[in-house]
């Protein structure tokens, strides 16, 4: 009997807002709740997360009847069954969204017409792109993308360290992924 009188000593507590029966209820179930969490959700960080959500919930509703034990289960649950939904939901949009671009892609590229049309803007983009770039730069990409020449070669030509060549162009490349971004998906 005094068992009982106890836990709802306890429970008025949690729903009255007193920070160390809280503190006390995170102590004694924050594990279990993370062990029950964890067998449904496989990412350990999202397990952790819902766990929190989870005491959040617990804090903010304070609404416990009877119960800790069953009511924290049943809200880890539903919690976790939320979550899964939600990522089951996302995965089907992202997928179909991957899926519908394939296809565009897929039938784009597949007819020839269509394929040379593309390949034509994407190779005036890159001349407009390159010639965005400061002038050495532009040299320095030039001589190793569409003359084929090694580091040290133009680095010879240039009358510059391998490093500056290398500095060049990884810069070059930064500029045209932003300025290419349009062609992007294709690539």
């Amino acid at each position: 009997m005094g068992k009982n009188i106890n836990n709802q000593v306890f429970i008025d507590l949690l729903n009255e807002g007193n920070a160390n029966a809280f503190q006390l209820l995170f102590k004694l179930y924050r594990s279990k709740l993370l062990y029950i969490s964890k067998n449904y959700i496989s990412n350990k960080e999202d397990a952790e997360e819902i766990i929190q959500d989870v005491f959040l919930k617990v804090w903010s509703n304070k609404n416990i009847q009877s119960n800790v034990n069953g009511y924290l289960y049943a809200v880890t649950r539903n919690a976790c069954l939320d979550y899964l939904r939600k990522k089951k939901l996302t995965l089907n949009i992202e997928n179909n969204t991957q899926q519908i671009e394939a296809c565009i892609n897929y039938a784009a590229f597949a007819d020839d017409l269509a394929s040379s049309i593309v390949e034509k803007e994407l190779e005036e983009a890159i001349l407009v792109g390159i010639e965005f770039l400061p002038d050495k730069c532009k040299d320095v990409f030039v001589m190793s993308r569409i003359e084929g020449l090694k580091h040290k070669e133009i680095s010879k030509e240039l009358n510059i360290s391998t490093k500056t060549v290398e500095n060049h162009i990884t810069k070059a490349l930064k500029h045209m992924r932003v300025y290419l971004r349009e062609f992007l998906p294709f690539l």
